[in-house]
C-alpha cells in the first residue's frame, strides 16, 4: 500500500513539473507577442487570454486537476496544451522575426493558423473541466472566459496590411518588373514594419529570404520556395542592390495544399466548407453525410455536439479559394516559363499544364498578350511534342481571345492544323480550333483559301467520331457565305451548301455556278442535294433571263444533270419545268444554238418519260409524234 502511495506520488510530481512547464510556455507566449513587429494589436487578445491562463495554472495546482480527472486524463491534456502553447509561440516567433515581406504576404494565413490554434486551446482547456473543481467564484469565472474568448477570438490585420499583402502577391506574379513600381512596393513595406528603404533593410530581407528559401527546399516544399524566390526577384528589381552573376532562381510548379484545407472526412480540398458547433471544419456534403447516419459527436476532436447546426466558415472559403488562385498563378509562370525553355520534356510537361490554364479565359489572355500564340502554332511542327495538348491551348485562345485570332491565322495554324489532320490526327481538337477561328468573319477567306482546308473538312463530314463530322459541318456552314468557297465545297462532293446558295442567289450568281457545276465531275452518290425541286426550279428560271449567255449555260447545266434519273424525274414531274423548254424553241428571237440545246433536252426527256408521266405537256405529245414519225 505504501509502495503504491509512492507510485501515486511521484506520478504526482511528474505531473506538476508539466504543469508549471505549461504555465512557463503560457508566460513566454505573452512575453513574445510584446514584440511583434507586424500587426501588434491582433495579438493583444490572444495574449491577454494567454496570461489570464498562466494566472489561474499558478493559482491551481495539478495534484487537485488529477484528483478529478485522473492520472493519466490529466497528463494527455497537460501534453495536448503544451503542444498548442509551443506551436503558437513558434507561430509568433517567426512572425516577428522572419522576412517582412513574407510575413506580409502570408499574414492571412498566420492569423487563420492563430484562429484555429485558439479553437483548438480552448477545447483543451475545456476537457479539464475545471469548472467541477472546489475553487472560488472568481476562478470559475476565468475559466469560462478564458475558454469563451480562445474560442471566439477572431485574428484580424488592417486594411492597409491585406492590401501591401494585395500588391506584393500581385507583383511577383507579374512577368516583368520596372524599377519604378518595384520601389513604391518597397516604400509601402518599409513604412509598414517601421524601417527606411535602402540598401540595408534590402540586404537584411535578401538574406532571410534566401536562408528561408534554403530551409524550404531542404523541406521539400518547392511552392514556398518558389514564392520565396520571387520575393527574393522583387527585391532586385528595385537595383537597390545588383544580383550576383552565378545566381539563379529555382522555377517550380506545384504547390501543396494547406492541411487545414483538407477535409478530415472526404480527405479532399473543401469548396463548401462549413463549421460544426466545437469549432471544427468540414466539406458540407461530407458532415451533413455523417450527421445524417445519426453521428452526434464531432469526427475530429470526439467532443458530443450541443447542436447540428452548420455555419460557414466564410474565412476559411476565402483561404482555399486564394490559395487555389496562387496555385494557379504558380503553375501558369512554371508552364510560361516551361513553353519557352527549349528542353522537349519540360516543354511537355509545360503543355500538360497549360491545356488546363487555358481553359480560365484570363489565362488564356495572358498568354495571348504574353506573345506565346506564334510558338505555340510552331509546336504543331515537332513530332515530338505533345500535339493534343498544343492543340487544346490553341483551341482555349481561339474561343477566348477573339482579338488575337488573326495572329493565329497569321501564324500559319490553319495550315498546320491542314497537315496535322493529314497526318492522322483523328480527334476533335484539331477541327475545334478551325471552328472557333471560322467564327469570325473576317478570318473566313484566309481559312478557305488555306490549301487543301475545304476539301478535308468536306472528307471528315462522314468521320466515325459524331464529334468531329459535327464540328467540320459547322466550320464549313461558317464558310459557305462566300461562293467561291460553296463552289470548292461541291467540287470536293458537299452539294448542300452549293444549293442551298444557288436557290437563294441572284441570277449573275447562279450563272457563275451553274459554269462551275458544268466542269464538275459528279458521282451519283453526292446527287441527292442536287435532286431537290427546289434546285432544279431555279436552274429552269435562268431561261427567263435576258442574258443569252445565262440561257446556255443553264441548258448545259441541265443536259449535264439529265444523266441521273432523278433528274429526269424532277424536270417530267414538275409543271412548271417543261414550259420554258418549249416556249425557248418557239420563240422567234431564240439563237439557233438555244434551240438545238432545248431540243435535245426535250428530246431527251421524251425518249426518256412514259405516257402517264408526259400527257400533262401537249407540247411533248406532239414532240412524241414526230418522233415517232420520224423514226
Amino acid at each position: 500500500m505504501d509502495f503504491n502511495n509512492g507510485i501515486e506520488d511521484v506520478g504526482v510530481a511528474v505531473l506538476q513539473e508539466l504543469w508549471n512547464k505549461v504555465a512557463f510556455q503560457a508566460m513566454e507566449i505573452v512575453t513574445e507577442t510584446r514584440d511583434v513587429v507586424l500587426e501588434k494589436d491582433s495579438l493583444q487578445e490572444f495574449s491577454r487570454s494567454i496570461l489570464e491562463l498562466s494566472t489561474l495554472l499558478r493559482a491551481l495546482d495539478a495534484k487537485r486537476v488529477e484528483s478529478a480527472m485522473g492520472l493519466e486524463s490529466t497528463k494527455a491534456a497537460l501534453e495536448t496544451l503544451n503542444s498548442q502553447l509551443r506551436e503558437a509561440a513558434k507561430i509568433i516567433k517567426g512572425y516577428k522575426s522572419g522576412s517582412c515581406l513574407r510575413l506580409l504576404l502570408h499574414s492571412h494565413s498566420i492569423r487563420l493558423q492563430m484562429q484555429n490554434l485558439s479553437k483548438e486551446m480552448a477545447m483543451t482547456i475545456s476537457s479539464f473541466q475545471l469548472v467541477n473543481l472546489d475553487m472560488s467564484l472568481n476562478l470559475k469565472t476565468m475559466i469560462n472566459q478564458i475558454i469563451n474568448n480562445l474560442r471566439s477570438i477572431e485574428f484580424r490585420s488592417t486594411v492597409a496590411t491585406e492590401t501591401l499583402a494585395f500588391e506584393i502577391e500581385n507583383s511577383i506574379s507579374q512577368h516583368s518588373r520596372n524599377q519604378e513600381n518595384s520601389m513604391k512596393l518597397l516604400e509601402k513595406i518599409a513604412e509598414a514594419v517601421g524601417a527606411r528603404e535602402n540598401a540595408s533593410l534590402v540586404q537584411n530581407e535578401l538574406a532571410l529570404l534566401k536562408q528561408e528559401k534554403e530551409e524550404m527546399e531542404d523541406q521539400k516544399k518547392q511552392a514556398e520556395a518558389l514564392q520565396l524566390a520571387q520575393l527574393i526577384q522583387l527585391l532586385y528589381s528595385t537595383d537597390i542592390v545588383t544580383r550576383p552573376q552565378n545566381e539563379e532562381i529555382s522555377m517550380y510548379h506545384q504547390q501543396y495544399p494547406i492541411n487545414s484545407f483538407i477535409c478530415p472526412l472526404c480527405n479532399e480540398m473543401m469548396t463548401d466548407p462549413v463549421a460544426i458547433f466545437c469549432g471544427h471544419s468540414f466539406e458540407r456534403k461530407a458532415i451533413q453525410d455523417c450527421f445524417n447516419r445519426g453521428e452526434r459527436n464531432c469526427p475530429t476532436c470526439g467532443e458530443e455536439l450541443q447542436s447540428l447546426e452548420l455555419t460557414p466558415n466564410v474565412n476559411l472559403r476565402s483561404s482555399i479559394d486564394e490559395w487555389k488562385l496562387r496555385d494557379l498563378n504558380l503553375k501558369f509562370q512554371a508552364a510560361v516559363s516551361g513553353i519557352n525553355n527549349n528542353d522537349h520534356s519540360r516543354q511537355n510537361k509545360a503543355l500538360e499544364n497549360m491545356q488546363f490554364l487555358t481553359e480560365i479565359p484570363r489565362y488564356a489572355v495572358k498568354v495571348a498578350e504574353g506573345g506565346l500564340v506564334p510558338k505555340l502554332v510552331e509546336f504543331l511542327k515537332h513530332k515530338r511534342l505533345d500535339t493534343s495538348a498544343t492543340l487544346k491551348c490553341l483551341y482555349y485562345l481561339a474561343k477566348h481571345c477573339d482579338n488575337h485570332k488573326e495572329v493565329m491565322v497569321e501564324a500559319g495554324v490553319v495550315r498546320r492544323i491542314v497537315k496535322q489532320i493529314y497526318r492522322g490526327e483523328k480527334g476533335p481538337d484539331a477541327i475545334a480550333v478551325l471552328l472557333e477561328l471560322s467564327k469570325k468573319e473576317t478570318l473566313r477567306e484566309k481559312i478557305g483559301e488555306t490549301k487543301d482546308c475545304i476539301p478535308l473538312l468536306v472528307s471528315l463530314l462522314h468521320n466515325d467520331n459524331p464529334d468531329v463530322s459535327q464540328k467540320a459541318q459547322s466550320t464549313l456552314q461558317n464558310l459557305s457565305s462566300s461562293t467561291s468557297f460553296v463552289i470548292k465545297m461541291a467540287e470536293a462532293g458537299h452539294f448542300q451548301p452549293f444549293v442551298a446558295r444557288f436557290n437563294q442567289g441572284p441570277q449573275e450568281s447562279r450563272a457563275l455556278m451553274a459554269a462551275d457545276l458544268i466542269k464538275m465531275q459528279l458521282k451519283a452518290n453526292n446527287m441527292k442535294d442536287l435532286e431537290d425541286g427546289k434546285f432544279i426550279r431555279s436552274l429552269i428560271q435562268m431561261l427567263s433571263s435576258n442574258s443569252p449567255a445565262y440561257k446556255s449555260v443553264c441548258l448545259k447545266c441541265v443536259k449535264k444533270l439529265m444523266v441521273y434519273p432523278h433528274i429526269v424525274q424532277q424536270l417530267l414531274s414538275d409543271s412548271v419545268m417543261i414550259p420554258p423548254l418549249l416556249g425557248l424553241i418557239s420563240y422567234v428571237g431564240s439563237g439557233s444554238h438555244l434551240k438545238q440545246e432545248a431540243g435535245e433536252i426535250l428530246a431527251l426527256l421524251v425518249g426518256a418519260c412514259q405516257h402517264p408521266e408526259f400527257e400533262m405537256h401537249q407540247g411533248l405529245q406532239e414532240l412524241q409524234s414526230e418522233h415517232n414519225l420520224k423514226t
